[in-house]
């Protein structure tokens, strides 16, 4: 049932494609270069090419609730990207695996979109979207302020009709690129579904893409459903491969934020996909020897203070462990953990708990 109620809380999107040397040159310069090229322009700007670009490697990592919980986690690779589709491997915190091909056909019209992901639907499901809605939906949504859109709610394939109507244009939206927070140009519109006598109201916001026109936060209230299910991107990186702008970081401001280091719900158990990312920073931190390193875990504010402060300890030290046991020396590394006591955003949103849970990389030799 857990993988049934999945489907509504995991609107995967698709990434944004800076290469790799941006983020490196965004902290030499001080100047954001995804920002320059998200801003340059109003609702028309992005018709040719805009920062979403879909390539192989790149991972999505989202929040969602449901009806079986609050902020769990998701994580999409792009695996393959072909003239005629687009592969993705899914995986979440609450044990669901599942991999979905998504047509180049229906990116470009399909008027139906799989809310989420089951290891029992179908590869392949003609006619939808998965990682954002459709070019000409969000066409006819920015051109008419209103568009039809069917949404597929379970892993039987059950539909509801719905009408997008738009409510605001080019309200920007925060989201971590690789480690750093950019502001995103949206399309936002309200929905509306009927189908029987099941109905639907909620929020969509869309990136303003018109190649890629992401979802990046949903918010649906179903009258079956005795919870809403929410969605909202968190995180989009490129590939693997941090070590250039980690080490620039700590060498020039002492400091790094990694949003990568993914845990188990509610545990301090490293997911498995992080182990690349642990074998680089410990690497980065080998060919570094002279420095030594605090690690510091941080929590949103979901939970009890002391048991949040318990976690982030737990979860700190973990990762400790983790990158002794890829060589790093034991005497290089303390770990502390500060709980929630520390946010960097506002904790009563999707966007700003996943901001605010972190594991802060600081310099204690300086």
């Amino acid at each position: 049932m857990k993988q049934f109620y999945e489907l509504g809380s995991r609107a995967v999107c698709h990434l944004l494609g800076i290469d790799r040397i941006r983020p490196f040159i965004s902290r030499v310069l001080g100047v954001s270069t995804f920002l320059i090229v998200a801003l340059s322009g109003g609702a028309n700007a992005q018709q040719g090419a805009g920062p979403f670009v879909l390539h192989p490697g790149k991972i999505i990592t989202t929040m969602f609730t449901n009806e079986f919980g609050r902020d769990a986690d998701g994580r999409t690779e792009i695996m393959t990207v072909s003239p005629e589709a687009v592969s993705l491997q899914y995986s979440s915190t609450r044990g669901l695996f599942s991999r979905r091909d998504i047509l180049i056909s229906d990116r470009q019209s399909a008027r139906s979109y799989v809310l989420g992901f089951s290891a029992r639907m179908p590869t392949v499901i003609p006619g939808s979207t998965s990682l954002g809605i459709s070019s000409a939906v969000l066409q006819e949504l920015r051109s008419n302020g209103r568009a039809a859109l069917t949404l597929i709610y379970s892993e039987n394939l059950d539909r509801i009709d719905c009408i997008l109507t738009r409510t605001a244009v080019d309200v920007r939206v925060p989201v971590i690129i690789e480690d750093r927070i950019a502001e995103i140009p949206t399309v936002q519109a309200r929905v509306n579904c009927a189908s029987g006598n099941r109905t639907g109201a909620g929020q969509f916001v869309v990136a303003n893409d018109v190649n890629n026109p992401v979802l990046i936060e949903s918010t649906l209230n179903f009258s079956w459903e005795q919870r809403a299910r929410t969605n909202r991107i968190t995180r989009v990186i490129a590939g693997l491969g941090l070590q250039a702008e980690m080490r620039h970081a700590l060498e020039t401001l002492g400091t790094y934020d990694v949003y990568g280091l993914l845990f188990d719900f509610d545990s301090a158990q490293l997911r498995p996909e992080t182990a690349q990312l642990v074998r680089e920073i410990a690497v980065m931190l080998q060919q570094n020897p002279n420095w030594t390193i605090l690690i510091a875990g941080h929590t949103d504010s979901t939970g009890g203070v002391e048991h949040n402060l318990r976690l982030s300890e737990r979860r700190a030290d973990s990762v400790k462990q983790a990158l002794i046991s890829n060589g790093v020396a034991a005497n290089r590394l303390q770990s502390v953990g500060h709980g929630m006591s520390k946010p960097k955003a506002d904790n009563s949103t999707l966007a700003g708990r996943a901001i605010n849970r972190r594991v802060e990389f600081r310099r204690l030799d300086r």
